[in-house]
This record gives C-alpha cells, structure tokens and sequence, in this order.
C-alpha cells in the first residue's frame, strides 16, 4: 500500500527528474465575463499566468502526419505540456490557451496526473497562430 512517505518521495523524484526540462509558458484563463456595451452578450475576460512546465513538442518521427495521444487526435506542431498542480490549482478548470516559444496554443484536453497525489497537470494543445 502507498503511504505519505512514498507519496512525498515520488514527488520528490519526479522534481529531481523534471527540473531540468523546464520552459516558461504562459498559461491563459478564462477570469470571468463581462457584457458588451452594445449588444449586452456575456465576453468571457482572459487573464494570463507565467509558470514553468515541461513541454515536449509532437512531431511525426515517420511519414504519419496524425496520431492518438490520450484519444485526442493529435498532429505534427501540438505540444504537450505538464505543470506542477499547485502553480495552477486555481484557474486549471479554466485554462484555455498556452503561449509557448512565441506561439499560442489552444487547449485540447487536461487531466491531472500522479501516483497516490494529484501532483501535476497534463495537456495537449493545438497550435492556433
């Protein structure tokens, strides 16, 4: 059975592991909404956060220009990224696009991942400019 010691250790190794494969992205949210003057249509409000994350950009090793990661459809140019929950545990239902390397990223889907502790987030995002 996994108790706290090995919980706390597994984070421990997976810092050690990480720490030196780390960007700074910036994560954008959706912070609320606001209506328009003039048509009074909800606007969602976009806030924006720098972390740091691992990203591993997908790239298509063969001749294959799609693959499934995680069931999501994935291409050549995607990235997938991996943040420390606790740097994103208040906006992570609300994260919508990533900038990264000077190019926005939507995001396709986000799971939180760990072993015994939600430690940290995964998503895939999908290049849009």
């Amino acid at each position: 059975m996994i108790d706290s010691y090995d919980i706390a250790f597994m984070k421990q190794a997976r810092d050690d592991m990480i720490g030196g494969r780390m960007h700074e992205i910036t994560v954008i949210y959706e912070s609320g909404s606001t209506n328009d003057p003039i048509t009074d249509e909800k606007k969602p409000v976009y806030d924006e956060m720098k972390v740091q994350s691992v990203v591993t950009e997908i790239s298509s090793q063969s001749k294959i220009d799609r693959q499934l990661l995680d069931s999501i459809d994935v291409e050549g140019g995607d990235i997938w990224f991996s943040i420390a929950i606790e740097l994103i545990t208040d906006i992570y239902e609300n994260t919508k696009r990533v900038i990264y390397a000077g190019k926005d990223y939507e995001v396709l889907s986000k799971d939180k991942k760990g072993i015994g502790d939600r430690n940290h987030a995964e998503f895939v995002g999908r290049r849009i400019t």
